[in-house]
C-alpha cells in the first residue's frame, strides 16, 4: 500500500482496517512520545495511545483535509497531537485513583536559579522518566506548558483549574525536576562547579 497521507486518510475515513493499521503503525512512535508524558507507566501510555487512535478513527470523518498537499501533514499532525493530549488528560481523570488538580503540597518552592548546569549526558528517555516521577498534577501542567506549548489560560480550561494553580504547579514541577536532576547528576555537576 502506498504511504501517501492523503490516500491513508481516505482509506481510514472509509473505515478500512488495512488503512487504519497503516496509519497506526506510521504514527505509533510519534504518538507514543506524546502519551508517555501523560502516563505513569508504559502500560498507561499504551492505553492512552490506543484510546486516542480509536478517537482518531472515529473523528477522521470530521477532519478537513486541506486542499494544498503541503498543508496536509502539518494539519494532520496538529490534529493528532491535540487528540492524544486530550485523551491523556481524560484517561488520568477517569482513573479510580484520581487526584485533585489543586496543588498537592503547601510547601513553597523557589524558582530554579538562572545559572543552569549543562548535563550533556541527559537522554530524552531519562528526562521523560524524571517527568513521570512528578505528581500527576505537576506532570500534566509541565507537559502541557513546556513540551506542548499551551498557555496557562488554555491549561486552566482543559484541566478545570485556576490559572494561578497552573502557574504554581509549573513552578513546583520545575523545582522538583531541578532537584531530581541535581541528585541524579551530582557527580557531573560537581565536576562542572570545580
Amino acid at each position: 500500500m502506498e504511504n501517501n497521507l492523503m490516500v491513508i486518510l481516505s482509506g481510514c475515513k472509509q473505515g478500512d482496517p488495512a488503512w487504519q493499521k497503516v496509519l497506526y503503525e506510521q504514527y505509533y512512535g510519534y504518538v507514543f512520545t506524546i502519551c508517555i508524558r501523560y502516563a505513569s507507566t508504559r502500560e498507561d501510555a499504551t492505553q492512552i495511545l490506543n484510546d486516542g487512535f480509536v478517537r482518531v478513527f472515529r473523528g477522521l470523518i470530521n477532519f478537513d483535509v486541506p486542499e494544498n498537499e503541503a498543508e496536509i501533514l502539518p494539519a494532520f499532525m496538529g490534529w493528532l497531537k491535540k487528540i492524544m493530549i486530550h485523551t491523556g488528560i481524560n484517561y488520568k481523570k477517569s482513573l479510580a485513583r484520581q487526584i485533585s488538580w489543586d496543588s498537592q503540597d503547601n510547601e513553597a518552592e523557589n524558582l530554579p536559579s538562572k545559572d543552569r548546569h549543562p548535563i550533556e549526558s541527559m537522554a530524552y528517555e531519562e528526562l521523560v522518566a524524571l517527568i513521570q516521577n512528578l505528581s500527576p498534577a505537576y506532570r500534566h501542567v509541565f507537559s502541557l506548558f513546556v513540551l506542548d506549548g499551551y498557555s496557562h489560560e488554555d491549561i486552566a480550561k482543559m484541566m478545570k483549574i485556576s490559572i494561578g494553580t497552573s502557574k504554581s504547579n509549573l513552578l513546583k514541577a520545575r523545582g522538583k525536576l531541578r532537584k531530581m536532576l541535581e541528585l541524579s547528576h551530582a557527580e557531573e555537576i560537581s565536576r562542572y562547579d570545580r
